[in-house]
């Protein structure tokens, strides 16, 4: 722990205070938690509480993100009913694979997946429980959750450009002729007629400064 960001390690340190041990973690976020995070989507998505799978592994510990997906993977098989089922090897490595790609996807994202994988969102098992399956839908949940992301990027950038305070637009003639300049035709005279001023004013304040310093010195 050493070794990570300031950000990375501070966000560790957030799961270990709210959730405490790995034990704790796993009975906290259990496969029933799917319910909550299928009731409010968008939240599970935007969530800045749920950690990551690269967050728990530095936490919990190379394994653990594989060892918490393993009961959600488990729990699918279940609710599938699939005549067919995983192997255990089959299952671990699934888990294994997820967390190795996924790294990225937040703890309540993925609670969000197994429940919309349940609900038929993306298709069903044919006769036996496919991992390449629950790979390929999760791709397809990893585009929804962009779009998801991009349009509330969208709404918070509205947002600010709302708040931000509006300046009037003048033309340069309307500004030379507000503050009693030449008049200017362009945003470059504008500019260059500022920096004549300030020179001024910084040789005007440099004159000053001396004509002060000499009269102390009398």
């Amino acid at each position: 722990m050493q070794q990570l960001s300031p950000a990375v390690l501070q966000r560790t340190m957030r799961v270990l205070e709210r959730y405490g041990s790995r034990e704790s973690f796993l009975t906290t976020l259990n496969p029933s938690e799917q319910l909550k995070a299928g009731r409010n989507p968008e939240r599970a998505i935007l969530s800045e509480d749920a950690p990551t799978l690269a967050i728990m592994r530095h936490a919990y510990g190379d394994g653990f993100p594989a060892t918490w997906l393993l009961p959600q993977i488990l729990d699918l098989v279940v609710y599938s009913n699939s005549k067919g089922t995983l192997s255990d090897r089959q299952a671990e490595f699934l888990a294994e694979v997820i967390a190795n790609e996924y790294g990225f996807l937040k703890a309540s994202e993925l609670l969000l997946f197994f429940y919309q994988f349940k609900t038929g969102k993306y298709g069903h098992f044919y006769g036996s429980v496919d991992p390449m399956r629950i790979t390929i839908a999760l791709d397809e949940f990893c585009d929804e959750r962009e779009r998801v992301l991009e349009c509330h990027e969208r709404e918070q950038e509205k947002i600010r450009e709302a708040q931000e305070p509006k300046l009037p637009s003048i033309s340069p003639e309307e500004w030379c002729r507000q503050v009693g300049l030449p008049e200017c035709h362009s945003a470059t005279e504008v500019w260059m007629m500022q920096n004549r001023i300030l020179n001024i004013i910084e040789g005007l304040a440099w004159i000053i400064n001396m004509f002060y310093k000499v009269v102390c010195a009398l």
